[in-house]
Parts: structure tokens; C-alpha cells; sequence
């Protein structure tokens, strides 16, 4: 049937995943074409225990006794809720690019985008989901100056983990279940929201995810207060890291506060991270290649002149000090008094929209990126000779909570210790400056170390980079270190990329040299049991990696989803998206790719099935790694044009918890 849609306009804001412009003529009115998504949007949080219960009873059959013991004994450690979006119809719609202009409307879907194969885009087209400037047309339609292209979808995300705060919730008490926030909330006033961001949800939609982000959530649970356009980001965090967030209420001090971290102006971010082996190894070593010094004279005597006093004044020995290393960079290069580490000079940083530097910007923007480590005390002078003694004896007779107030200032200003200036003495920073450089935009992958053997050209986007680290304890059992890390640049990845090139990854960062479901044998064996399904559930396919969100459809697929499929008499868009969907097909597996009819007992078996394999997902999957954003510091402007320190700090997250318990005893 004809398609009617409503007049598009470039500067027109319509609703995110809004379907209102794809809508059958005898269905379009008024109230329909204004819908949006988030009318339609189902979200579950559930918890991870009874998530497990409802797989096995779902999957459990007369047939099937030896899955059900293994499924009956399968149990995750992890306590956290499960935030679930169910799959909802969504449009991407965007404007035509310059270099897509007369070819083929066909040809620039298959070549620009890598989700699907040229006969889905093919069928897409055919069944009306794929529009231009709202209208029917063919596969090989010449793209114009000004056309708009949409494509309709029904759009799965990746679950993600919420606060531990909601786990923490009597099922029994509806009242208390609805009032828990799903996201800690730090501090809060007129201006500023802090919050603690759980592990494995991103702050803003990117990629997969969409309603699944830290903003959404928060416009979820309290529209009135975070709704759409009422928050406004200051900074990113990974995904995988959780802690601090800041979220200004006014776009005005989301960009004082954004320049004042960009300019590391009294800006200072404090880590957690726990991390493989005994950390400061490294030390163990006297003549390390990376260890740096810088080698200052003596300055003479005054009143004394003679030849004899001045020979025996230069043969004194010089007086080693910090290395001029400011922000990953060499401020002051001299090849004569720098020794041990790595100098590495880095290709003039090109700016945007400048084809040729004048001189000026060159001499600013060419750099020498160090690679090397030094040991400093808490007044930041050099400590010569440090040994691993010297910050596993900071540890004792002290709490981890004590050392951290003491190695970046208590949280409670009033708070006070008995021996707070000998503790305060012999806190020890280990300094490690690495350069990084993302090695893969499209796949968000990033890479540190020695760079000095790499070409011009190979070096081009690589930035100077520095990370201070000092121990808070060590655990014998798991053989784990945990960190405080205050890094001094903010460089994608630069902590676990640091910690990487330190020979000391992130336990369960298995991204960076780290294992996922580190020593945890209860996660290992329901991440295990997740992938035998889903692989069960995919033709026994041996691909690990096959997943709703990475893997892209197959030829097999269309043909056997979309391609054949026709909109039948009296179905509505919304019913023929989810039937020809490839992710739902997926979720159904080999034996039921075809058993969606549109009966109501048959959506409700969908509605399982993806319900079930978004779980297995997660599960195999991280669910975030031993990094924690403790800590912020920053200027932040008064009312009466005067500046003060604010400083905001989370609590411990549960996986400190666990290594102190354990180092205690």
C-alpha cells in the first residue's frame, strides 16, 4: 500500500526511534503519526539469580534431563540487576551524503553500512522499510541533492548491569522496589548530578546501545527531573569502568566544567584498579631500561674562586632529580643529563581544517613523548634507589580508606588521624610515562609502548601520556595488587593500557592481557554454559564471537527471513518488522526461524526467546572491569565570581571490598 509521511524538514527534531513516518496509509492519523518509541518502550530489570531460573524452566524439557542438571546448577556470583530493553521498531534516518550523489540507492546501503548483505537491502527496499524522503522507489534509484534516507528496524541492545543498590531491594516490597534508584546518586543540587555509573553501560547511546545508557536510564526513572534535554555530559568513561560521572544541569557549566578537565585546571581524577601479580616488580630491577634521572650540578660555593675549588667542585658528583617530564611530554631535553627511559619525537599533531602549519603552531604542536618511570614521596621529590619495601610498609597499621585520605586528601574535611603527617610521609607514587595511540577507531582498540622504531607516518596520531600509581594492598590468595591511580593526561584507555605495558593488566580486563571472569570459577562456568547454548542455538557454529550485536547477518538468513517474506492484508508495519527481523530469528534459533505466524502464542515465544539469549549474552560478555573512577576534583565557580574546590567520591566498589577482607586476614 501507499506510504504517507509527514513533511521532513533538516532541522525538524523528531523522536528518537519514532516510527510515526512509517505508517500505512489506512493506519496513518493524527495521534499515530506523532507516536514515539518510548510510548511503546518495555523495559525489565531483573535480577541475574532469578534471570537463570526463568532460562532453565524455559528451556527445560521431558526430553532434556542431562541440560537440566547442568542447568539447574548453573549460578553466577554476580548480584546485580539486569536492565532489559525489550526490541522495538527504530528509524535511522539521515541526509544524503556528497560522495553518495548519483549512484545507486542499492549500492550506497551495501557499501556504506555492514550490517546486512546486499539482498536484504534489496528486499528492504522492496518491502518499503528503506524510504526516501518518505517515499516508495527502486533499488536503483540515483541518490539527489537533499534526499533524506530512512530505514526502519526492529532494534535489539546488549543488557546492562544497574546498581548495586537495587539488588539490595525486598522483592516483596513494590513500594520500596519502585522508590530505589537504579543508578547510585552521589550528590545532587540545582546545577551538578553526580552519580556512580555501574560497569558495562555506556554514558550516551553509541553503537548497539541506545535506551540502555546512563542518560536514558536516569530520563527513564525520573522523566520530570532527567528528562530529555535537562542533562548534559561533562566528560566519558568506558563503558567497562564505573565510578564518578558528573552531569551538569545547564549547558553552560557542562562546558565550564568540560574545559576545566580538558585544561587540567585544579582538575585531579583519582582510580581504584585492581590488577594481576605484585605490582612494583618492577622495581626489583636497579638498572631497569625505563628508569629515569635527571642529573643536576652542584652550584658553587660562593666567595670561592680558585682553579683547585672549581675543578673539586666539578668533579662532585651531580645531584639526581625528577626527570623534566610534564604531561607524557619532555619539557626540557638534554640527551647529557637525561638518562635511562625512552625519547620518542612525535609528528606534528595536525589540526582540522588547517592543511599547512605556520611556524608558530609547529613549534607548539611537535612534542618528545618519554617512556620511562620514576618513584616520588608525597612532596613529589625523587626517591632514589626505591625498593618494593618502600610502599608495601605505607600499608601497614593502616585501613585502605586511610591511605587513600592520605594520598589525595580526605573526603571528610574534619576527619583527622593520630599519625597523619608520618603517614602522610611515606605514601610513594611510582610516575609511568607511556605514549598511546588508537590502533583501530572502527573497533576502539588501543595500543602503548615503544614507538621509537615506528615510521612518521606509522606515529601519526600518537600522544604523549603519564600515570601516577601507588599501592594500597597486596592478596597472596588471588596474587592481585589494588591501585589507587591518579592519571595526568586523558588518553583513550590510558590506565589499563599503562597497566598493560607494566607487565600488570587489569585482572579481568581481557581486553588488555586480563581474563575474563577472573578466579571467579562460578562465572567462568555460566559464561561457558551461555556460549555451549548459543552456540547450540546457531548450528553448533564454533564462531565465539557470534552475538545480536557483532555478527552480521548472513545471505542464509535473509533468504530464509526477509527475502521470501511479504506484508500480508490487514498486517501492520509494526508486526511485519518483528517476522522479518534477522535478530529475532537469531534468538529462535535453527529449529524455529520460520515458526513466527503472528499468532499471539507465537509472539509470546519470541518475546521469550530474545528475553533468554539477551541474558546468555551478557553472560559471556564482561560485565565490567576492576577500574573505579573514586574520585573528582575540580574548580567549580561561585556565585560571587570567586572559584572553589569541589571534591566528590563514591563509595568503595564491592570488589575492594573483597581484597581487603582478604588481605586482613
Amino acid at each position: 500500500k501507499p506510504m504517507k509521511m509527514t513533511k521532513t524538514k533538516r532541522n525538524r527534531k523528531r523522536s528518537r526511534g519514532g516510527i510515526g513516518c512509517l505508517i500505512a496509509e489506512d493506519e496513518f492519523n493524527s495521534n499515530e503519526s506523532s507516536r514515539s518509541t518510548k510510548s511503546l518502550l518495555r523495559v525489565e530489570d531483573v535480577p541475574l539469580s532469578t534471570a537463570f531460573n526463568l532460562i532453565h524452566s524455559s528451556t527445560t524439557n521431558s526430553s532434556d534431563t542431562d541440560n537440566s542438571t547442568e542447568y539447574n546448577n548453573l549460578h553466577c556470583k554476580d548480584q546485580r540487576r539486569v536492565r532489559i530493553v525489550h526490541p522495538y521498531p527504530y528509524t535511522f534516518a539521515t541526509f544524503a551524503k556528497h560522495r553518495w550523489l548519483g549512484r545507486p540507492l542499492i549500492d550506497v546501503y551495501h557499501d556504506e553500512f555492514g550490517s546486512y548483505p546486499r539482498s536484504y537491502y534489496k528486499a528492504a527496499i522492496k518491502a518499503g522499510r528503506i524510504l526516501v524522503s518518505g517515499k516508495r522507489v527502486t533499488c536503483d534509484y540515483s541518490i539527489k541533492q537533499g534526499d533524506e534516507l530512512t530505514h526502519t528496524v526492529h532494534r535489539h541492545e546488549p543488557a546492562v548491569g544497574l546498581s548495586d543498590l537495587s539488588s539490595t531491594t525486598s522483592a516483596a516490597d513494590n513500594e520500596k522496589e519502585v522508590k530505589t534508584p537504579p543508578i547510585e546518586i552521589v550528590y545532587e543540587d540545582d546545577t551538578i548530578l553526580v552519580v556512580d555509573k555501574p560497569a558495562s553501560m555506556p554514558i550516551h547511546a553509541c553503537g548497539a546501545y541506545n535506551y540502555n545508557t546512563l542518560l536514558e536510564v536516569l530520563a527513564h526513572w525520573k522523566p520530570e527531573s532527567y528528562g530529555t534535554g535537562k542533562l548534559f555530559t561533562v566528560h566519558r568513561l568506558d563503558k567497562l569502568t564505573s565510578g564518578l560521572v558528573l552531569i551538569a544541569k545547564s549547558s553552560s557549566l557542562a562546558s565550564s566544567l568540560g574545559k576545566c578537565i580538558l585544561e587540567r585546571d585544579g582538575c585531579e581524577k583519582v582510580y581504584l584498579a585492581r590488577v594481576k601479580g605484585s605490582f612494583f616488580d618492577i622495581l626489583q630491577n636497579a638498572n631497569h631500561p625505563w628508569m629515569m634521572k635527571y642529573w643536576t650540578p652542584h652550584k658553587m660555593e660562593e666567595g670561592v674562586g680558585t682553579e683547585e675549588s672549581v675543578e673539586r667542585q666539578s668533579k662532585q658528583q651531580k645531584l639526581a632529580t625528577v626527570p623534566p617530564v610534564s604531561h607524557g611530554e619532555v619539557a626540557e631535553y638534554d640527551k647529557y643529563n637525561i638518562s635511562g627511559g625512552i625519547q620518542v619525537e612525535l609528528p606534528i599533531l595536525k589540526k582540522k581544517g588547517k592543511k599547512k602549519a605556520d611556524e608558530a603552531s609547529v613549534n607548539q604542536s611537535a612534542c618528545i613523548a618519554a617512556l620511562g618511570f620514576w618513584v616520588t614521596d608525597c612532596h613529589g621529590s625523587l626517591v632514589e634507589n626505591a625498593t618494593i619495601q618502600d610502599f608495601t610498609k605505607q600499608c601497614d597499621d593502616m585501613t585502605t580508606t586511610e591511605i587513600i585520605d592520605h594520598a589525595v586528601g580526605s573526603h571528610d574535611t574534619e576527619k583527622l588521624y593520630e599519625h597523619a603527617d608520618s603517614a602522610k610521609r611515606s605514601i610513594h607514587w611510582l610516575h609511568f610515562a607511556c605514549p598511546c595511540r588508537i590502533s583501530s577507531h572502527k573497533n576502539g582498540v588501543c595500543e602503548a609502548g615503544d614507538f621509537s622504531a615506528k615510521s612518521e607516518n606509522e606515529l601519526e596520531g600518537t600522544k604523549p601520556a603519564q600515570t601516577a600509581f601507588t599501592l594500597l594492598s597486596y592478596d597472596e590468595t588471588s596474587d592481585t595488587s589494588l591501585l589507587l591511580v591518579k592519571p595526568d593526561t586523558g588518553r583513550m584507555h590510558q590506565i589499563r593500557l599503562h597497566l598493560q605495558t607494566l607487565g600488570h593488566p587489569i585482572a579481568n580486563d581481557h581486553c588488555y592481557g586480563g581474563d575474563l571472569w577472573f578466579r571467579d570459577d562460578e562465572g567462568q562456568q555460566a559464561c561457558r554454559k551461555s556460549r555451549e547454548w548459543l552456540n547450540r542455538l546457531d548450528k553448533g557454529s564454533n564462531d565465539s564471537d557470534l552475538t545480536i550485536s557483532n555478527a552480521p547477518a548472513t545471505d542464509e538468513e535473509i533468504y530464509q527471513v526477509v527475502a521470501n517474506k511479504s506484508r500480508e492484508d490487514g498486517e501492520s508495519m509494526d508486526d511485519f518488522i518483528v517476522k522479518t527481523c534477522v535478530w529475532c530469528a537469531r534468538c529462535r534459533g535453527v529449529d524455529g526461524i520460520n515458526c513466527l505466524d503472528g499468532s499471539a502464542e507465537a509472539k509470546g515465544r519470541n518475546e521469550e526467546a530474545v528475553f533468554r539469549r539477551t541474558l546468555m549474552e551478557y553472560l559471556v560478555r564482561s560485565q565490567g572491569i576492576w577500574l573505579h573512577a573514586l574520585q573528582y576534583s575540580l574548580h567549580v565557580k561561585n556565585d560571587d565570581k570567586g572559584s572553589r574546590i569541589a571534591k566528590y567520591r563514591t563509595a568503595l566498589p564491592s570488589w575492594v571490598h573483597d581484597t581487603i577482607v582478604k588481605s586482613n586476614e
